[in-house]
């Protein structure tokens, strides 16, 4: 928690944006979006999902939730016109969806994904998640016996990061890609993405935490690449700002970059 403190506390000092208080918060959520997003490209989907994402905490100028709409509403507005890990055409966007596993409980959100007729590409975002560790849990349910569906390699995968402390969620994606391999089951026709993006700052090797995080996500996706059923792909936010060259695009990353790319 102090690692997390720290940070934030850095972040607002950097931002320097008088709209913020001392706390790092600005007074309603209009003031934390970049210009040209309004609230209407992703309130629904938000009151919708499990996370109670608009409440307080949306207002915060280190906010993982308004980090992800930030950059991904103007896709909301474009989609078909948006390309992304090799596919475009896109006619499904969404904000803080969910994928069932077929266990009882609510599935986690993932933040955004986007879809069209061959692929879901379903992308987790992370801000200052990964300045700390988490410990992977997983409930007596992700059984054989109650996920007859998935083959081994993720019963496996279960049973050696159970109880592992990572400042990579392990358990969070692991239950992302079981949820999208069922969800798969009734869609077979659809090449299934999760992607991984993360924030960092441009000095970021200057900081344990996400030096670690970086070794922690390649160990991860070293096992999780011998998968048969989904393919993963992990990035920072930095690397996908750099991938885009369309002008509609273009200009709204550079506001992000603006906004978020900042050195501690």
């Amino acid at each position: 928690m102090a690692a997390r403190i720290f940070f934030e506390k850095a972040i607002i000092e950097k931002c320097k944006n008088p709209k913020v208080n001392a706390n790092g918060y600005f007074f309603n959520i209009s003031e934390n979006l970049l210009d040209g997003i309004g609230v209407d490209l992703f309130q629904e989907d938000l009151m919708r999902g499990s996370g109670n994402e608009l409440k307080s905490k949306f207002n915060a100028i280190f906010s993982s939730s308004a980090l992800a709409v930030n950059n991904f509403s103007i896709v909301k507005k474009y989609p078909a016109k948006f390309s992304c890990f090799g596919y475009s055409n896109f006619d499904d966007v969404q904000f803080e969806r969910q994928f069932k596993t077929g266990l009882g409980g609510t599935p986690p959100n993932l933040d955004f994904t986007i879809e069209n007729e061959d692929v879901v590409i379903a992308i987790e975002s992370k801000y200052l998640e990964i300045t700390a560790k988490k410990k992977a849990k997983f409930a007596d349910s992700y059984s054989k016996k109650n996920l007859s569906y998935l083959n081994d390699f993720w019963f496996k995968l279960i049973k050696d990061y159970s109880g592992f402390h990572s400042f990579l969620d392990i358990a969070q994606l692991i239950k992302h890609s079981i949820g999208l391999i069922n969800y798969k089951r009734n869609n077979p026709e659809k090449n299934i993405v999760l992607v991984y993006l993360y924030w960092i700052p441009d000095n970021y090797k200057s900081f344990e935490n996400f030096v670690d995080h970086k070794n922690d996500l390649i160990d991860f996706e070293n096992v999780i690449k011998k998968n048969g059923d989904l393919n993963f792909i992990s990035t920072s936010y930095n690397e996908f700002w750099k991938s885009y060259d369309h002008p509609i695009f273009k200009e709204h990353f550079d506001k992000m970059k603006k906004r978020y790319k900042i050195e501690i």
